[in-house]
């Protein structure tokens, strides 16, 4: 990449790679590359960038008369008269004016984005209010260092009022994103939602790059890998399903906090990316996996779920499902995750190019309404992040397999231009394979497997070029686990919504809280069907184990076990928390119903129950 002028060198080592790097200016949101294509396309009138261009224009004609909105001390929350919507129209404004500058090369802009900057630089102290503040110091805080960045090299921006306006960002904005990342202002781990860690790792991994502070950027990167609150990625996107999209972290809260929360960690994976790391492809794509399972529900289709609870619980109610408050909201920042992973990795996203679509041509601040909301992101990203299309599509990825019993599902990451994906499996790691299926999906499931059997699979793509080499392989072995429909006690704790349904969801992260004591949880496997139990895996609410001492497990050809009940195992011991505890049974008796039943104190806290055995019998699911 271009442009990397007086910087200090380290050693990057959070993936491993042992050698120097200099941090690339520009290098936030864009680099020079990114100008100089922008600049090109602009000039030769091409679409779409031509027609986000046409907005930004639009916007910033007027920006140079308006004066910065600038006050000594900005408040948000704690009962005051709010004001922080002055900074976010300035950030907005000089953001704008600088991105037309540096594709126009229109001084007043340039002049006009220096005097906003160093405005608020000069004039703002401090914050007042409440913790709401943290959230507006990690917006704005990524928005203003964005903008500066753009500036940085500009010879009417004098060097003393940059190095001043660095200053700023570390005093007033940086010192707020670190403590509330460290602290989250005393409370447990996952209070926060995970767009207020989001903005805040945003602001200070921006901050980090624009002042030269490695130290500062590698906590960032830390804090996205290992972090205990959900802005960290495993905690974002919460759960992978076996269809491979991934739940979001506030998907059963709204759309519209969802869709930031998207919004701002591509804007983190963008900065990273322009620095040489890729969080875009960590832990197999799992950010994609989120960004698809949020932009399919908000255009309108189904997507699974699974029962999210914070630490507040259960003063904060369990979400059993994903909300349809404010969905198909509007944000800009679709174009660069689209462009992302189609046009620059050649990986397809099928419901992320739709919204990406839906959005286009993408303005910013000024242009999604006059509440903050229309300020959360800066926009643009038609302009800034569209590319040419990849010459050809990457091979899909390596599947993610999910035993399922007697069948396993398989997700991967298909090819832009696959118009057909093919499903091979073997019983030796590197084949040989058989083709099984072909499908249009980026998912499918192997039916009527052997327990015991480990098979292993591979996908490749049928393109308009022939087909694609084939993925890394990945192996599974079916077992003999169990599946019905779900059956207990009805209703949750204090109605907060840990219902039955949690234990057997495959997720060890959220539990059943019943109503009363002694409650149970079970399966019913059909009418006409069987199973004889051969093994049962149970694992705890977490930090509850000791409700499961004298919890028993049960089978009964009765529905409500009122007779007919045959004791399986009893827990002598308290499990551990977070990992499956495995019982053999020897029990020759055959059941259509089987069930967990808690203590008398136990109010049925179990995170996951998983039943094995054989089957028999008519419609055998």
């Amino acid at each position: 990449m271009m442009h990397c002028l007086g910087l200090s060198i380290f050693v990057w080592t959070m993936l491993g790679v042992e050698e120097s790097a200099a941090f690339v200016h520009p290098g936030l949101l864009s680099t020079q590359e990114d100008l100089e294509r922008m600049r090109f396309k602009v000039a030769a009138g091409e679409q779409p960038w031509k027609g986000s261009w046409d907005i930004l224009v639009s916007n910033t004609n007027s920006f140079l008369h308006t004066e910065p909105e600038v006050r000594p001390i900005i408040n948000a929350g704690g009962g005051y008269s709010e004001d922080y919507i002055r900074l976010a129209r300035d950030c907005a404004r000089a953001y704008q004016c600088a991105l037309r500058y540096q594709i126009s090369g229109e001084t007043a802009y340039a002049n006009k984005a220096v005097q906003i900057l160093n405005t608020w630089a000069s004039t703002m102290t401090g914050w007042s209010g409440d913790t709401n503040v943290s959230l507006r110091a990690g917006l704005y805080g990524y928005q203003m260092a964005c903008a500066a960045e753009l500036m940085r090299d500009y010879p009417g921006w004098v060097p003393a009022d940059f190095a001043a306006f660095q200053n700023w960002m570390l005093d007033v904005f940086y010192t707020k994103n670190s403590s509330f990342l460290a602290h989250h202002h005393g409370t447990c781990d996952s209070h926060y939602w995970a767009n207020w860690d989001l903005a805040n790792m945003a602001s200070g991994m921006a901050i980090g790059v624009l002042c030269d502070r490695q130290d500062i950027f590698e906590k960032m990167l830390d804090y996205f890998y290992n972090g205990l609150g959900n802005g960290s990625i495993r905690n974002a996107v919460y759960f992978i399903h076996p269809d491979g999209t991934g739940q979001w972290q506030e998907s059963g809260r709204d759309q519209g906090h969802t869709t930031l929360g998207v919004m701002l960690m591509g804007v983190i994976c963008e900065m990273a990316w322009n620095q040489g790391i890729d969080l875009y492809g960590y832990d197999g794509n799992r950010f994609l996996a989120g960004c698809e399972y949020v932009a399919k529900y908000n255009l309108g289709y189904e997507v699974p779920f699974v029962t999210y609870m914070t630490c507040e619980y259960p003063n904060w109610a369990a979400h059993s499902a994903v909300s349809p408050t404010a969905r198909g909201q509007m944000r800009p920042g679709w174009e660069m995750i689209f462009n992302h992973y189609v046009n620059r990795k050649g990986f397809s996203a099928p419901y992320t190019r739709q919204f990406a679509e839906k959005v286009r041509p993408e303005g910013g601040g000024f242009n999604y309404g006059t509440t903050s909301g229309g300020f959360d992101q800066l926009g643009f990203t038609t302009l800034t992040h569209t590319r040419e299309p990849i010459a050809s599509g990457a091979v899909p990825s390596a599947p993610r397999l999910t035993v399922q019993g007697r069948q396993i599902v398989l997700a991967w990451t298909g090819s832009a231009y696959a118009q057909s994906c093919n499903v091979k499996r073997g019983t030796l790691r590197n084949g040989p394979y058989m083709t099984i299926a072909q499908t249009k999906e980026t998912h499918y499931t192997d039916t009527g497997l052997t327990p015991g059997i480990t098979y292993s699979y591979a996908v490749s793509a049928n393109t308009p070029e022939g087909e694609t080499e084939d993925s890394a392989p990945a192996a599974a072995t079916a077992d003999k686990q169990l599946f019905g429909t779900v059956i207990g006690t009805e209703g949750s704790y204090k109605n907060a919504g840990a219902v039955k349904d949690a234990v057997f969801d495959g997720c060890l992260q959220n539990f059943f809280d019943a109503p009363s004591g002694s409650a149970w949880a079970g399966l019913d496997f059909g009418e006409g069907v069987r199973a004889r139990i051969t093994e049962i895996r149970y694992c705890p609410r977490p930090g509850y184990g000791r409700r499961m001492v004298g919890g028993r497990f049960q089978g009964s050809n009765t529905a409500d076990f009122s007779g007919e009940v045959v004791d399986l195992f009893t827990i002598s011991a308290q499990p551990s928390d977070e990992v499956l505890t495995s019982q053999a049974i020897s029990n020759p008796n055959w059941f259509r119903y089987v069930r967990y039943l808690s203590p008398a104190d136990g109010y049925g806290n179990a995170a996951e129950v998983q039943f094995f055995g054989d089957l028999a019998g008519q419609g055998v699911p």
